[in-house]
């Protein structure tokens, strides 16, 4: 039945190819079938090999020391969807010789199988791609500095390309045309595309600067005005940051924002270790006078100041005479220089302001070593409480509306 069937044929530039002549039909249906299942088998088989194998080979390489980067790449399964490259390929190989059989209806299969074996191999390879940038994401958290420089925006920024590569190579085989063909019309289309992804585009230039100067991190306290974000920033993406603030509402914005507005980071405060206390007391100036002998006795006598009083005024009692608003003044000075939680490297300063209705201002400006938002308020309540306490010990008094 299969006598003379598969001829050799030698064409002009003396390659040989194989042809199969029947007529029989049901020779040929065994043969079509035959290929088909060939087909099929053949593609099926490679893939569990390839699969196998290469799982095989990148796992015993991935325990290895050092390999960490394979290993983020084994759990995204990168090579999980590259194995199916492999069947894709065989089929679009095979396609050809659909084409050229005999039998129409098997015929006509051979350029749409071709080009969707093509299609396939782009949306695998695209999903491979993917995967490997999820890799790189997984794995770059585990170093110190990737709070300090997110990469997430430049993974988007590949993701985008990507699409884009896959979409333009998918139609290019499609419509069996070259990909410059599609590429010269995008160009044409460029003063509509920056309209329309307008904000992408200036997201996009924002997460590079944002970047490039270092100037937002995940983590870093931000203050936005306008955008009512003034909290802990979780998210930096190509055309958002992501902002919860204290009181667990999360504000989304533009990243462009943080470029055109001014934003307050704290993260130089945090970096330093010190933060600021600055508290005006207006004081009363009604009872302010001089200080006499009775006051200085009772001064020196009294078990409510946190340090001795003769100590911060012998060196001013010589040269001039001091008001208890003065001494006062430089009590504080010597409170706040002996108090553990002050930063002696950084500026400490009382002083006056000028006089309002409200009375005669005095300025406290220090800086203890309390960066977390908690610790701060509490240190700064108990020294203030102790300040107003003193008040009094002065002949001094805060002044309220009457």
């Amino acid at each position: 039945m299969f006598d003379n069937v598969f001829r050799i044929v030698t064409d002009a530039n003396g390659h040989r190819h194989i042809y199969a002549y029947t007529d029989s039909v049901v020779v040929a249906t065994v043969l079509v079938a035959g290929l088909l299942l060939g087909i099929v088998l053949c593609s099926a088989l490679c893939y569990y090999i390839t699969r196998f194998v290469l799982l095989r080979i990148v796992g015993r390489f991935a325990r290895g020391e050092g390999h960490s980067w394979l290993r983020a790449a084994v759990h995204c399964k990168v090579f999980d969807r590259l194995a199916p490259l492999v069947p894709a390929y065989i089929v679009c190989l095979s396609a050809p010789l659909l084409s050229g059989l005999t039998i129409p209806v098997i015929a006509a299969l051979g350029q749409p199988v071709e080009t969707l074996a093509a299609c396939y191999m782009v949306v695998t390879a695209l999903r491979a791609a993917f995967a490997f940038l999820r890799a790189i994401e997984d794995r770059y958290r585990h170093f110190p500095y990737a709070s300090e420089k997110p990469i997430k925006s430049f993974l988007q920024v590949a993701t985008i390309v990507l699409y884009l590569v896959a979409l333009i190579t998918g139609v290019s085989i499609l419509l069996h045309r070259s990909p410059t063909y599609f590429l010269t019309g995008v160009s044409a289309m460029t003063a509509l595309l920056i309209i329309i992804f307008r904000d992408s585009l200036l997201g996009f230039v924002a997460s590079i600067q944002l970047a490039a100067y270092d100037m937002l991190r995940v983590g870093d306290w931000v203050e936005v005005p306008g955008f009512v974000a003034d909290g802990t920033v979780i998210d930096i993406a190509l055309n958002t940051i992501t902002v919860r603030n204290f009181d667990n509402t999360i504000v989304t914005m533009p990243s462009h924002v943080i470029l055109t507005n001014g934003v307050k980071n704290w993260r130089g405060m945090t970096e330093s270790g010190g933060r600021r206390i600055k508290h005006a007391i207006y004081m009363d100036t009604d009872h302010v006078r001089f200080c006499d002998d009775a006051l200085l006795t009772n001064l020196r006598a009294s078990l409510d100041l946190a340090v001795p009083i003769a100590a911060p005024v012998a060196a001013r009692e010589e040269t001039q005479r001091l008001t208890n608003l003065g001494m006062f003044r430089l009590y504080l000075v010597a409170y706040f220089r002996q108090h553990p939680a002050i930063r002696p490297d950084m500026p400490l300063v009382v002083r006056l302001l000028e006089a309002t209705q409200q009375g005669l201002p005095i300025e406290i400006f220090a800086y203890i070593n309390e960066v977390d938002w908690e610790a701060y308020e509490h240190t700064q309540s108990t020294m203030m409480d102790h300040v107003y306490g003193v008040l009094p010990q002065f002949g001094l008094r805060v002044w309220q509306k009457r």
